[in-house]
């Protein structure tokens, strides 16, 4: 049986108006920034990787060449959806 879905307390999510986006597909630089910053959360998550330190430890740390190129790939995504 499937749970449904209740977000955290601390969810604030909080939907891109419509004149964003389209300010953001005919190269609205503030538009795009928006976007991104909303989009930033997600990119780092799927960005993550596991390293060891000199002691042997692991941790998890964003790969940021990772995350520039999913970022790349949003700007070009918004850019050529018209």
């Amino acid at each position: 049986m499937n749970k449904p879905f209740y977000p955290p307390a601390s969810f604030t999510h909080q939907f891109l108006s419509l004149s964003v986006i389209q300010s953001a597909q005919y190269g609205n630089a503030e538009a795009i920034h928006l976007i991104l910053k909303q989009y930033e959360p997600y990119m780092k998550k799927l960005a993550l990787r596991f390293v060891y330190d000199a002691n042997g430890i692991q941790q998890q740390v964003v790969d940021y060449y990772t995350y520039r190129r999913l970022e790349t790939k949003l700007m070009t995504a918004i850019l050529k959806f018209l």
